[in-house]
């Protein structure tokens, strides 16, 4: 007898990239434990930083490499070091962000990672982050420029990234 799986299975994306009207982009990455992270409105260094072509999509590994797995793995743990949020499942996440219309009091958080080790983090709220004028971080040229700001907009570094309450690390 035949068995049938009843499980509905969301596919997952060809991409790592989703190019939309911006400003920024969207990464995903899809974990050996299943579901989806997704880091939203990636910037240049933000790409840099994870390795992924800024103006081109990147593809995701195919399933035919014996190692595709380990390299969506890597990958995921990059955008972790950035703060993605896992999700169940994709569509989850598209009925929490894309909508409903943010709150002022939703979460804002920004990661920079210098060469010299640890990291500096700045999480606030989206109001705190528009009256300080958080979006700069965006205009950073590098990964050290941008930790330069996020300490000058008060943003703590740890010297352990692993101690940051924020950041879902391996």
């Amino acid at each position: 007898m035949e068995r049938i799986d009843c499980v509905h299975h969301e596919p997952e994306g060809r991409f790592w990239v989703a190019y939309g009207s911006g400003p920024g982009v969207k990464v995903f990455g899809y974990p050996s434990k299943g579901g989806v992270y997704v880091l939203d409105n990636c910037f240049g260094v933000e790409l840099d930083f994870l390795g992924l072509d800024r103006f081109r999509k990147t593809e995701r590994p195919s399933k035919l490499d014996p190692d595709w797995q380990a390299k969506e793995d890597a990958h995921c743990d990059r955008m972790r070091r950035l703060g993605a949020t896992w999700w169940r499942r994709e569509a989850d996440e598209f009925w929490e962000h894309e909508i409903a219309y943010p709150k002022y009091t939703d979460g804002y958080l920004r990661v920079g990672w210098p060469a010299g080790g640890g990291v500096w983090v700045l999480h606030t709220t989206l109001d705190d982050a528009g009256a300080m004028g958080a979006a700069r971080i965006h205009n950073a040229h590098d990964m050290e420029e941008r930790c330069r700001w996020i300490e000058k907009l008060g943003g703590v570094f740890y010297a352990d990234p692993k101690d940051c309450p924020y950041l879902d690390l391996p």
